[in-house]
């Protein structure tokens, strides 16, 4: 095994630790996907920041190189001083997903932050953040993501493109797991509900023991963590 002082900050090289492993959630996680305690807990150690160079993501040793000119930028180097210092790790990571062509972790790094913004009961900044994302997940196929971005609407406040999001989803998800998290939602969209919800309230419990249903849909990825409870 490698020992820590071989890993360097891909930007400086500078050394850098090991990523943060975060401990299993033992409760549900958020209708957005933010896991329960003890991982939920966690959050502002999900980010390393170099300490010599400033850089910020999961894991300095496999930034890549493209991005010593993301850090070195005038845009990055204010992010210090026009952001929630909450959100600052997150904030900083995201901005070096954007300009290395990552999409897929800028989003998650926005909603990260967002989560930082909602434990610093910075509502305004959390609501921000995640019209971001919401803007990052526009028109995904994906199921799993079309289901976050219909919470990151409704927490987001934008209920009429939550509504219309979830009328879209309505039309072409019929999985029952997938529905049900639909119908929940679009009852505290009408309520205009912008709070934080279980993924485990929304979904009915089984009458009696387990369908084997229940067990086939467990052995997938994303609808295992979804009844994780």
């Amino acid at each position: 095994m490698s020992d820590v002082n071989d890993r360097t900050c891909g930007v400086c090289g500078n050394p850098a630790r090991a990523p943060f492993r975060a401990p299993q959630p033992e409760i549900a996680p958020d209708l957005d996907m933010r896991p329960g305690e003890p991982a939920r807990s966690t959050l502002i150690d999900w980010i390393q920041g170099c300490r010599h160079c400033g850089a910020a993501a999961p894991d300095l040793a496999v930034l890549p190189t493209a991005a010593r000119a993301v850090v070195d930028s005038a845009d990055y180097k204010a992010l210090t001083t026009t952001v929630l210092e909450e959100t600052l790790p997150f904030r900083r990571w995201a901005l070096i997903c954007e300009r290395t062509g990552d999409p897929a972790n800028q989003a998650e790094a926005l909603l990260q932050a967002a989560w930082a913004a909602d434990d610093a009961a910075a509502m305004t900044a959390a609501s921000s953040l995640r019209a971001e994302v919401a803007a990052l997940w526009a028109g995904t196929e994906d199921v799993e993501l079309g289901l976050r971005r219909l919470d990151v609407l409704r927490r987001a406040g934008a209920f009429e493109a939550a509504e219309a999001w979830g009328d879209s989803l309505a039309g072409r998800i019929n999985e029952e797991t997938a529905a049900a998290i639909i119908a929940f939602q679009r009852a505290r969209i009408a309520r205009r509900d912008i709070g934080r919800h279980l993924i485990s309230s929304a979904m009915p419990p089984p009458a009696h023991a387990p369908h084997v249903s229940h067990g086939k849909r467990a052995s997938t990825g994303f609808w295992s963590r979804l009844i994780r409870k």
